[in-house]
C-alpha cells in the first residue's frame, strides 16, 4: 500500500510519461495493442507470487464471490491507483468502477475493499480517538459515534442484541500491508521505450488487412486505394459489429498514431477537437478549459463535460472517440444532439487536402448515414464559445442512471439580449435524440420563442408546437411511446426553469417557485456507504462465519479452473490430474467436478423434459448412464 500512496520520485516520474487506462480486453483487437505494455490480473499477482494489495483487499473483504466480475474490478482499480499522482477520492473510486457490473455481492464489499485506498491521513484513525461529551469515540471520518471503537450502546435495550450480533467492519488502512507481495510494481518496459513506432501493415484471418497509419497524409493515401475501409480509434463500436452482428470489413485502418487527428486546441472562436480524441481525454481537456476560461464562454463546455459522465463507463471512455460517436451516428447518441444545439461545426478532409466545413446540423442524413463521402475523413470539430446571457444544457433519460442508453436525450441552447428594456430570445435551438433515425431539430417551437420574452406565459404554445415538432408514432422503436413523448416536454420544462434561474441570479428575472428548484439542479450521488449485520452462530464448520471462501484467492488471479483436455476416446471421464496443485486446489476441483457433472445433468434433464419425444432415445439413455 506504501507503494501506491507514498509513490517514490522514480515512479512519480513514470507516471507523469505514461499513463495507465483500463479498457474492455473483448473490444480491444490484438493488432492495436502493438508497441503498449499489457497488465492483465494474471500479472500484478497471484497465490504462488503473492496477492497484489488490490486483490488482497478484494477477498478479505468478501468483494468475490462466484469471481465472473473480479478480474475486471480489480484492474479497473489498480489502473486508478497506478495513473494517480496522489490518493483518490471515494468519489474517483466509485467513478472508475462504473465500469463494472457485479450480480452477486450488491457492490457494499466491493466499495468496502477498495475504500481503503482513498484514506490519506492514517494518523486520524490509529491516534487516540477524540470523545464526546458522553465518553463515546469520535470517528474522524463522520464526525458521529464509533461503532468500532464502542462497545456498547447507551441504549440498554439493544445491548443484548449486539451482544450475539457483530457488524462487519471494513479493514482500516494500516491493517493491510502488502507484505504477502513480493513483486515490485511493473513499468513500461525500457525496450518499448526505445523502440521506434513504425507503420503497420498486418493480415488477419478471411483476408482482413490492418494498417496503421502515422501521418494524415499516409491515411488519405490509404483512403484512396480503400475508400471503403473502416477507420478504427476504440473499436467500441465495430467491434460490436463484427462480433454480435457478423458484419464483415476488409481493410480496417487504425488512426490511433495520425496526431492530425488528436488535436486539442484553444482558440479564438473556440476549441478545436481532433476526431480521434478519446472521450476521457476530452473530459480531462474541458475540465482545465472551464477552470481557465470562467462560466460564461464555456456552457457549452460544462454541458458536454456534464453529459460525458453518464456516457458509458471508464473503460469505454478511455478508447472510444468523438469522431467515431460522430460518425457512428446512432440515433440516441449523446453527444450529437449537443454538438448539433451548440452550433458546432466539423471539418473534413479529402484525399486531396481539400478541407470543406459543415455545420453538425446538416451531417446527420438518416439512419446512420452522414454527410462524409467515402473519399473523406472526418478532422476536426470546432466548439465555439458561447456568449454572455447564453445558456446550454444537456438531457439523458436512461433506465439507469450509469452504463446505459438513453431513451431520450437532448441538447438545448438560448441567447438572451435586451431590446427596448425587455430581455427577449435572440437565438435558440432544440435538438433531441432517441425519438427518430436522426437527431430532431425542434424548428417550430425554435421559430416561435426568437423575440419573445421567455416567462410562463409561453409554455402552453410552446408545448403545443414541441408535440407537433417531435412526433411519435405509435409503433415507433424502442416502445414506450407516451413516456418518450411526455419527456420530451419535460426536458424543455427544465430548460426553461434552468434558464429563468440563471437570469435570476444576475437580477433580471423573477425568483423560481421553491417546488422547481430540484427541476433545475444536477443529479449527484453521495458515496457509497453500508454496513453488513449478522449473527454468530456456528452451525458445523465455516456455516455462519464471516469466512473468505477457499476460491476467492484463485479467482482473484483468474487462476485456471478448468482447461481443454486432449484424448483418443470420446466421452471419457478425467481419472487422475497431473501436475503442482495444494490440497486446497485439489479440494476445490473436486468440487467443481462434481457440480459440473450435476449442471450437467440437470441441463440434459431439462433438455428431455422439453423434448418428451426424446426421452426414450437411446442417446440420452447413454449420456445419463455415463454421468450417473
Amino acid at each position: 500500500i506504501a507503494h501506491f500512496l507514498n509513490l517514490s520520485s522514480i515512479l512519480t516520474q513514470i507516471i507523469t510519461l505514461f499513463r495507465h487506462f483500463a479498457i474492455n480486453a473483448c473490444l480491444a483487437p490484438l493488432y492495436s495493442l502493438e508497441g503498449m505494455h499489457i497488465i492483465t490480473v494474471e500479472g500484478i499477482g497471484n497465490c504462488r507470487r503473492g496477492l497484489h494489495p488490490v486483490q488482497e483487499r478484494l477477498a478479505e473483504a468478501h468483494g468475490s464471490q462466484c469471481g465472473f466480475c473480479t478480474p475486471g474490478f480489480v484492474m479497473s482499480m489498480y489502473a486508478l491507483l497506478r495513473s494517480s499522482k496522489q490518493p483518490p477520492t471515494k468519489e474517483q473510486i466509485e467513478d472508475s468502477l462504473a465500469g463494472n457490473l457485479c450480480r452477486c455481492t450488491g457492490y457494499r464489499p466491493i466499495i468496502d475493499a477498495f475504500g481503503v485506498f482513498a484514506k490519506t491521513d492514517d494518523s486520524l484513525y490509529t491516534a487516540s480517538p477524540s470523545e464526546s461529551a458522553n465518553g463515546k469515540a469520535i470517528c474522524p471520518s463522520t464526525g458521529k459515534p464509533c461503532l468500532c471503537r464502542n462497545e456498547t450502546d447507551v441504549n440498554g435495550n439493544e445491548s443484548s442484541l449486539l451482544s450475539s450480533v457483530k457488524t462487519y467492519l471494513p479493514s482500516s488502512y494500516n491493517e493491510i500491508d502488502g507484505n504477502a507481495y513480493n513483486e515490485k510494481e511493473l513499468i513500461f518496459p525500457p525496450e518499448l521505450q526505445l523502440r521506434k513506432i513504425m507503420p503497420l501493415r498486418l493480415n488477419g484471418f478471411n483476408g482482413v488487412r490492418w494498417y496503421r497509419p502515422l501521418k494524415l497524409d499516409q491515411l488519405l493515401q490509404l483512403k484512396s486505394c480503400y475508400p471503403e475501409a473502416k477507420l478504427i480509434i476504440g473499436n467500441s463500436e465495430v467491434g460490436v459489429e463484427t462480433e454480435f452482428k457478423n458484419a464483415q470489413y476488409g481493410v480496417m485502418i487504425s488512426v490511433t498514431h495520425v496526431p492530425e487527428l488528436h488535436t486539442l486546441k484553444v482558440e479564438e472562436d473556440g476549441l478545436r477537437i481532433g476526431s480521434a480524441v478519446r472521450l476521457a481525454q476530452l473530459q480531462d481537456f474541458l475540465k482545465k478549459v472551464i477552470a481557465e476560461r470562467g462560466s460564461l464562454q464555456t456552457s457549452s463546455c460544462q454541458a458536454i463535460l456534464r453529459q460525458l459522465k453518464w456516457f458509458a463507463g471508464t473503460q469505454i471512455r478511455n478508447v472510444a472517440s468523438v469522431g467515431g460517436n460522430i460518425c457512428t451516428a446512432s440515433p440516441i447518441s449523446d453527444l450529437n444532439p449537443l454538438w448539433m444545439s451548440t452550433g458546432a461545426t466539423f471539418q473534413i478532409i479529402d484525399v486531396n487536402n481539400n478541407v470543406r466545413t459543415t455545420v453538425a446540423k446538416d451531417f446527420f442524413l438518416g439512419y446512420r448515414k452522414v454527410d462524409l463521402k467515402d473519399d473523406e475523413v472526418l478532422l476536426s470539430v470546432i466548439l465555439p464559445w458561447t456568449r454572455p446571457f447564453e445558456y446550454v444544457k444537456e438531457f439523458k433519460q436512461a433506465h439507469r442512471r450509469q452504463d446505459d442508453i438513453a431513451l431520450v436525450n437532448a441538447g438545448m441552447r438560448v441567447h438572451i439580449t435586451e431590446a427596448e428594456g425587455n430581455w427577449i430570445v435572440s437565438d435558440v435551438s432544440i435538438v433531441y435524440g432517441g425519438v427518430a433515425a436522426v437527431p430532431l431539430t425542434a424548428g417550430k417551437t425554435e421559430s416561435f420563442l426568437v423575440g419573445k420574452k421567455l416567462d410562463y406565459g409561453l409554455l402552453d404554445e410552446a408545448f403545443n408546437l414541441l408535440k407537433e415538432d417531435i412526433p411519435l408514432a405509435e409503433n415507433a422503436p424502442g416502445g414506450m411511446v407516451e413516456f418518450r413523448s411526455s419527456l420530451t416536454l419535460s426536458f424543455f420544462f427544465k430548460f426553461f426553469l434552468y434558464v429563468t434561474h440563471e437570469m435570476n441570479t444576475k437580477g433580471l428575472s423573477e425568483g423560481l417557485d421553491v417546488a422547481n428548484m430540484s427541476a433545475i439542479q444536477s443529479y449527484t450521488r453521495p458515496v457509497t456507504t453500508g454496513t453488513q449485520g449478522y449473527e454468530l452462530v456456528r452451525q458445523g464448520t465455516a456455516v455462519g462465519q464471516p469466512m473468505v471462501h477457499l476460491s476467492a484467492m484463485l479467482q482473484l488471479p483468474n487462476f485456471p479452473l478448468g482447461s481443454l483436455v486432449s484424448s483418443s476416446q470420446k466421452m471419457c471421464p478425467v481419472l487422475t490430474i497431473l501436475g503442482q496443485l495444494d490440497s486446497s486446489k485439489k479440494r476445490i476441483l473436486g468440487q467443481l467436478s462434481m457440480m459440473g457433472r450435476f449442471l450437467h445433468l440437470m441441463s440434459l434433464l431439462v433438455l428431455a423434459r422439453s423434448l418428451e419425444s426424446l426421452w426414450q432415445t437411446p442417446m440420452i439413455m447413454q449420456k445419463l448412464l455415463q454421468i450417473k
